[in-house]
């Protein structure tokens, strides 16, 4: 490791006050940047939720609509056959004419109208005359009978215009703007998830790399070590077990080195599976692993994603209740039409009560002109509006209860995340100090082997603590860098904004 933790630990309490003006600033590398920004732009579940406040906008703008006027444009053509048969009771109006054949028989209607004297004369005769060729003058009846027939074409225009809903537009407009909230804080949630994994992924190769650095440093020191064994005994100052336990270190080593670049392969191809670019432009990077320091200067989880969309939910779930408790008041609505009708080549055919045959070439209707505002006011509705409102109340106190619950572990976790980032740190600086022990022991050990008094076995025995301790430190820095990711998500500050 080419920068030593202690001076990471100095810095520490330098920098715990430049911190404190941006706190929560993520400081990575231009590349790893750059790696996190395709990954945001490529995940498929991050472009889901855009898409699905979009759609919560589209409601939103469609709830909105219902104050703008709409126009409707109607036609119709018909062809209608109806035959009538029906008793029509009592036929006031024709009174006249019964009078009018009083009068006529009066002895003084000659007198008064000698010009007419004969008409009523005459009207008997012709009513003799028609009773002998079957026929009879029209008469009227009571009943109502015949056949009616013709076209109808009709086309209307109407305007109509909500001017008061009550209060249910603008509360379900209020509502899907909490929904829009509770999408984009879903997103961000999805996106901080993001943000991790490409860091989590970054580091791990960055363990690789340098864990296979480590192994390299001690294959170099083996590989010194098997010459001058081999030359030890040739002169008889070593035994060939002493060679073999060399040639088991060294395949152990090179079993590690196997094993880490097929790691190292998938690593690339989990990089490129997020990020989009070729596995193989990874091949070329070479990432540095160094604790993470995360001054944390708020214990307030009000800005947790999680939090954030459980909590428009219920601002939501408040609207709708709203909403559905201004279902009782009345909804005012402007209308204007304008109509025109047509009736042609219609026939009516009566028997009753006059004999009558009339052939309609055309009526026409129109155009009408009507403007007026109409209401509606819905007083007593039990079977719909009083059980939604008891749903929608229901569903305020589900939503409310969610978020406290919620909270509660929210808040739990935060404790436990810095409580874990706090061991995890004391942990590097053990494995430092072990580390800087085991390569005193290594150095030690070299010296004492070269001079004879110890055995291979011992020697190797230190070259295997060394190992093992770089690798744990390594393994340790690790663990600690994703703890401080953790401590960033558990107070919703793992975002794009603050990563430097």
């Amino acid at each position: 490791m080419k920068t030593r933790f202690h001076f990471l630990v100095l810095i520490f309490a330098l920098s715990s006050l430049m911190f404190r003006v941006n706190a929560q600033s993520l400081q990575v590398s231009s590349e790893l940047k750059e790696l996190i920004e395709l990954s945001l732009n490529k995940d498929y579940k991050v472009a889901d939720k855009d898409i699905d406040k979009k759609i919560a906008e589209v409601q939103r703008r469609a709830v909105r609509s219902a104050y703008i006027p709409k126009i409707e444009l109607g036609g119709k053509y018909l062809y209608a056959y109806s035959s009538v048969n029906s008793k029509i009771g009592e036929v006031d109006g024709f009174e006249s004419i019964a009078k009018l054949k009083e009068f006529m028989t009066n002895p003084a209607f000659p007198v008064l109208f000698p010009n007419l004297a004969g008409l009523s004369s005459e009207i008997t005769k012709l009513q003799q005359l028609l009773a002998q060729q079957g026929m009879q003058l029209p008469s009227i009846t009571n009943s109502l009978d015949g056949d009616l027939s013709g076209n109808y074409f009709g086309v209307d225009v109407t305007t109509k215009m909500l001017l008061y809903s009550g209060g249910q537009v603008p509360n379900a407009a209020k509502a899907l703007s909490e929904k829009i909230k509770a999408q984009e804080a879903l997103s961000d949630k999805c996106k901080s998830d993001v943000i991790s994994d490409v860091i989590t992924y970054y580091d791990q190769l960055a363990l690789l790399i340098q864990s296979k650095k480590v192994l390299n440093e001690s294959t170099e020191r083996l590989v010194a070590e098997k010459k001058y064994a081999n030359t030890a005994l040739r002169n008889g100052l070593a035994t060939t077990f002493d060679t073999l336990k060399i040639a088991v270190a060294d395949a152990n080593l090179h079993a590690k080195l196997s094993e880490y670049d097929s790691k190292k392969t998938l690593l690339y191809q989990k990089l490129a599976q997020l990020t989009g670019k070729p596995a193989s432009s990874f091949e070329v990077s070479n990432p540095d692993l160094q604790p993470l320091i995360y001054t944390d200067t708020t214990s307030d989880i009000n800005n947790r994603a999680e939090f954030r969309a459980l909590t428009a939910g219920v601002e939501a779930q408040k609207y709708m209740l709203k909403s559905e408790k201004s279902h009782y008041l009345p909804k005012i609505q402007a209308l204007a039409s304008v109509r025109y009708d047509n009736i042609f080549k219609a026939d009516v055919n009566l028997n009753a009560p006059i004999p009558m045959d009339m052939k309609i070439n055309s009526i026409g209707l129109g155009p009408t002109f009507m403007v007026g505002v109409g209401f509606k006011w819905e007083i007593l509705d039990r079977s719909g509006g009083s059980a939604k409102i008891q749903q929608a109340k229901l569903e305020v106190s589900k939503a409310d209860n969610a978020r406290e619950e919620a909270r509660e572990l929210l808040q739990l976790n935060q404790i436990k995340v810095k409580t874990n980032y706090n061991a995890l740190l004391n942990q590097v600086a053990y494995k430092e100090k072990q580390r800087q022990a085991a390569r005193m022991a290594l150095q030690l050990a070299q010296k004492s082997y070269d001079e004879g008094m110890i055995n291979i076995t011992e020697r190797l025995a230190a070259e295997t603590e060394v190992q093992n301790a770089e690798l744990e430190f390594i393994q340790a820095v690790f663990a600690q860098r994703q703890s401080a990711l953790e401590c960033y998500k558990a107070t919703g500050d793992l975002v794009l904004s603050n990563i430097k």
